[in-house]
């Protein structure tokens, strides 16, 4: 190989690895794992940011009711990891409307309200 050529050759592998990268391809969450993951049947539903209230026993009987698990991922993101996790949500809320019907969503909130209203969260 020239050494025109393998210059030519590590600039290709330079783009494409920038490019994966502002797509969020090298982190845990993005569109290929997504994939994955509904086809394993272990979806999860990426939030960011501090969690919003305690979920004990009966919460997680519910989110696996519906087919999913939830992963907070914390509050400090760089863009990229943004980028991947909204492609991550997007095809597992695909996922999740094949599995559970269009409006699964609005049956999901009014059950969880009734968990957090009975006090059963804990």
């Amino acid at each position: 190989m020239t050494r025109k050529k393998k210059i030519s050759f590590g600039i290709g592998i330079l783009i494409v690895g920038i490019i994966f990268w502002q797509f969020g391809l090298f982190n845990r969450f993005n569109y290929l794992t997504a994939k994955i993951d509904s086809w394993r049947d272990s979806a999860r539903i990426v939030t960011t940011g501090p969690p919003i209230h305690p979920c004990g026993v009966p919460c997680i009987g519910l989110k696996e009711k519906y087919g999913f698990h939830e992963s907070n991922v914390g509050c400090v993101l760089t863009r990229p990891t943004i980028r991947g996790i909204e492609a991550y949500n997007a095809e597992i809320e695909k996922y999740l409307n094949k599995r559970n019907g269009k409006n699964w969503r609005e049956k999901y909130q009014a059950e969880m309200y009734l968990l957090i209203k009975n006090n059963k969260l804990e």
